[in-house]
């Protein structure tokens, strides 16, 4: 059985049979060494469509990945569309959002224009030009922040976690305000040629009580999951073994998840989503050897893990060496036969 790359990935994510576990990148893996080799960089890629298509194709045939992945900044793109103040960030930094726009539901509203608006439309662009170069050969991830994470942009995180408390009704319709711009700049990416998207929604366990996720969000990601075209990548940072068990219930395909999550536990619990990670990167890719990164593959994969991938945003000073080892340890895992000592377990 063989296969291309975008159908190892895209079999993956619903958990279909493969014929090896595909390496992807739903988290952005951009290192300064890796904008030097492409001759890219940061902060034009974050918003020029041609610069962020040929960045990230870099993923692939610099890398190896089965995947490239698009859409660097963590919502800087919705955020600077409506006017928020956004650093672009620079070779070795990823951008970042430096102030909100909004207090209160009631000014929430989607503009006609917000697709056409250039930090969303250079997204739409660097996927057209990457479906374009790449063929059917390899799988496109996109980016968009769900509503639990643009509120702490368009409203402040500080403001958004009083309110939890404080003022549900008000929380609950932010959410519901929000969700609109995370369907349509998804809907949009599958349109351009995404295969799919990374939904980031980062209700994390070092910020909100489990039973927040049934209580705010469960049903907005399940309405988000059915209506999509395509099945979805959820990635929550942090610890969330506590909550696994709501997101297996959250109707997206696959779940991005973190290092602070020991991989075999996470297989245990999650009965209903297919798993990519969780190779360190504050760590292990920043500071570590490609060794370290075998044992964290091996590991993943003994485990059962779907997709191999970095567990959160590669940071740009990290070692592109670690990062092209999570390709080679996958590589090595299956020709050495380590695959069928599991299965025979």
């Amino acid at each position: 059985m063989s296969m291309t790359s975008r159908e190892r990935v895209m079999k993956a994510i619903v958990g279909e049979e493969v014929d090896y576990a595909p390496v992807a990148n739903p988290i952005p893996c951009i290192t300064a060494e890796l904008q030097d080799k492409v001759g890219v960089y940061f902060p034009e890629a974050n918003y020029d469509g041609e610069k962020m298509a040929k960045l990230a194709i870099g993923g692939h045939t610099i890398c190896g990945f089965d995947s490239i992945n698009l859409v660097f900044g963590g919502g800087a793109n919705e955020a600077a569309a409506m006017g928020c103040e956004v650093d672009w960030g620079d070779q070795g930094n990823l951008p970042s959002v430096l102030s909100h726009i909004w207090d209160h539901p009631d000014q929430i509203e989607l503009p006609e224009d917000y697709l056409e608006r250039p930090p969303i439309k250079a997204c739409l662009d660097g996927i057209r030009i990457a479906r374009e170069e790449l063929g059917d050969e390899v799988a496109i991830i996109g980016k968009a922040y769900g509503p639990w994470s643009l509120n702490y942009h368009f409203f402040g995180i500080e403001n958004f976690m009083l309110d939890l408390f404080r003022d549900k009704p008000k929380a609950h319709a932010q959410l519901r305000g929000l969700t609109e711009f995370t369907k349509v700049f998804m809907r949009a990416q599958l349109d351009a040629g995404a295969d799919t998207v990374t939904h980031n929604d980062l209700i994390t366990g070092e910020l909100v009580r489990p039973d927040a996720y049934p209580e705010f969000l469960q049903e907005i990601h399940q309405e988000i999951a059915a209506e999509m075209p395509a099945p979805i990548i959820f990635h929550c940072c942090g610890k969330s073994l506590d909550r696994i068990k709501y997101f297996n219930e959250s109707g997206f395909a696959c779940y991005s998840f973190e290092s602070s999550n020991d991989a075999a536990e996470m297989r245990a619990q999650a009965t209903n989503i297919r798993l990519c990670g969780n190779v360190n990167t504050t760590q292990t890719i920043l500071s570590g050897t490609p060794e370290d990164v075998e044992k964290e593959v091996f590991y993943a994969l003994d485990s059962g893990i779907d997709i191999i991938s970095n567990e959160c945003a590669v940071p740009p000073n990290g070692k592109l060496e670690c990062v092209i080892a999570m390709r080679e340890a996958r590589d090595k895992y299956y020709e050495t036969g380590r695959h069928e000592k599991r299965d025979e377990v």
